[in-house]
């Protein structure tokens, strides 16, 4: 009896040991249906999913019908040698391109996507070439529409056709760099468009204008780089605003939002300030009433007047997110703080760019401020008040109040190794804290990247290492 249970249950392992076996060869990946294999090879760029014809005779066609496109030159490979040169790498992209949108079948298209740079002469067939890949797609009813060229010369406004202006299907448009002549679109139609992101486009009033009568669900928009004059931003759908590092200044871009009641979200990020930017840019904040995160960043010094009445602050005073950085910061703080309203809706506040060690005051008093804060974010606390300057500690600036509000959970502190002011940066902010409990903790952001050698020896903290509070004081030798 013994010998037949030992006999069946070798028999049973042989046979699990065979199932698992035959289990390891089969192909799970070619037996799923198509539209979750393209959802896998969505993840590749169109190179490595034209290559994936050779896996199998389930895969030889499947590249054909992708909804997904992806061609960045930047992760062409057209020699294993690296011996190509840029222009020769240019033809085969161009090449490689036409040919994948040759031979694909007809089906509709979710994602079309193309980056290339090189030198297109005025008389060349590769900006026919360029155009034809647009045309096509815009037949296959794309939702997303991204197209970045990087070349030099006249003929970068001739890619982009006009037909992308009244494709009915797409939802989301990045242009970079290639526009048509904006005296050429007669008409804007995207009645599906939510998210649109321009960079380094020439806008004028009538062409922005055009944007928000032919985008009624526009949710997203996001100017980067771009220059012209326009006055007005009138949209009953706008939720997120973005404008970075324009031209012209904001005393050329009036922005009128009486009309935005949903827009929610606002970053800006100065091109070239000038001494009206405070006033400008608090006036269109008082224009966002229904603002709930905000980000400023204002690298390039300005001058804040005593006389003015605008306040950048009181426009942000409603705000649940905020983030603060740039060199503007400190003086943000020292004049608009004491007219300053309470931030009774912030629980995220994020200052980046202020050398703590001499301004540790203007952050403690703007923290009272904020009664239910819940979390601080702070980086690059040792900030130099002048490139190159060392930081000298202002004993005054330390002689703060504690924190008043009870609701801070979190300080997370991104700071550099050589930064000498950091232990005492750091004992300051667990005075403030002391009512709140909060927990300190601290990421080592490496050497500061603009100083050789590492003078601050703290050879605990690696790059991207996280301690708390009391793990620093117990490691760090200096203290």
């Amino acid at each position: 009896m013994a010998s037949r249970l030992v006999s069946r249950h070798k028999r049973t392992r042989d046979m699990e040991r065979v199932g698992k076996r035959a289990r390891s060869d089969v192909d799970m990946i070619s037996s799923l249906p198509d539209c979750l294999i393209h959802v896998i090879m969505s993840f590749l760029t169109a190179q490595e999913a034209v290559q994936t014809c050779v896996l199998s005779k389930r895969w030889e066609k499947l590249w054909t019908t992708l909804p997904f496109l992806d061609f960045d030159m930047s992760k062409f490979d057209c020699d294993p040698d690296g011996n190509d040169r840029i222009n020769g790498k240019f033809e085969r992209f161009l090449d490689f391109v036409s040919m994948t949108l040759l031979n694909r079948e007809t089906s509709d298209m979710h994602k079309f996507h193309v980056s290339f740079s090189g030198k297109m002469r005025r008389s060349s067939k590769h900006a026919m070439f360029v155009r034809s890949w647009i045309g096509y797609t815009l037949k296959q009813n794309p939702q997303v529409f991204k197209f970045d060229p990087d070349v030099q010369g006249n003929v970068v406004k001739r890619l982009l056709p006009v037909g992308v202006f009244t494709c009915a299907s797409l939802v989301d448009v990045s242009i970079s760099r290639t526009f048509p002549p904006v005296g050429n679109i007669k008409v804007i139609n995207l009645p599906a468009l939510k998210r649109l992101y321009l960079r380094f486009i020439h806008l004028d009033q009538a062409f922005v204008e055009m944007i928000f009568c032919g985008c009624p669900v526009l949710e997203i928009l996001h100017l980067k780089d771009c220059c012209g004059r326009y006055s007005t931003i009138n949209s009953q759908s706008l939720k997120y605003l973005t404008v970075e590092t324009c031209v012209p200044n904001l005393k050329d871009i009036e922005i009128e939002l009486y009309n935005t009641p949903n827009l929610l979200s606002f970053c800006y990020t100065d091109g070239y300030s000038d001494e009206n930017v405070v006033d400008d840019l608090s006036k269109m904040l008082l224009k966002m009433p229904s603002l709930a995160c905000a980000s400023i960043n204002i690298n390039r010094r300005i001058g804040w007047s005593a006389d003015s009445k605008n306040s950048i602050l009181i426009g942000l005073s409603t705000v649940q997110n905020l983030a603060l950085s740039g060199y503007m910061i400190k003086d943000l703080l020292a004049y608009e703080l004491p007219n300053c309203l309470e931030f009774s809706n912030l629980k995220d506040l994020s200052v980046e760019c202020l050398c703590l060690s001499c301004h540790f005051n203007l952050l403690a008093s703007f923290l009272n401020h904020c009664p239910n804060l819940e979390k601080l974010f702070l980086r690059h606390i040792g900030f130099r008040c002048e490139h190159g300057e060392e930081v000298h500690v202002n004993q005054e600036s330390l002689k703060i109040a504690p924190f008043k509000g009870g609701r801070l959970k979190t300080v997370d502190v991104q700071f550099y190794r050589d930064d000498k002011s950091v232990l005492l940066v750091l004992k300051c902010l667990q005075d403030i804290t002391e009512n709140s409990g909060a927990r300190i903790i601290m990421t080592s952001l490496g050497n500061y990247p603009y100083r050789r050698g590492n003078r601050f020896n703290s050879r605990w903290a690696g790059k991207g290492s996280k301690l708390y509070f009391n793990d620093y004081i117990n490691n760090c030798p200096y203290f």
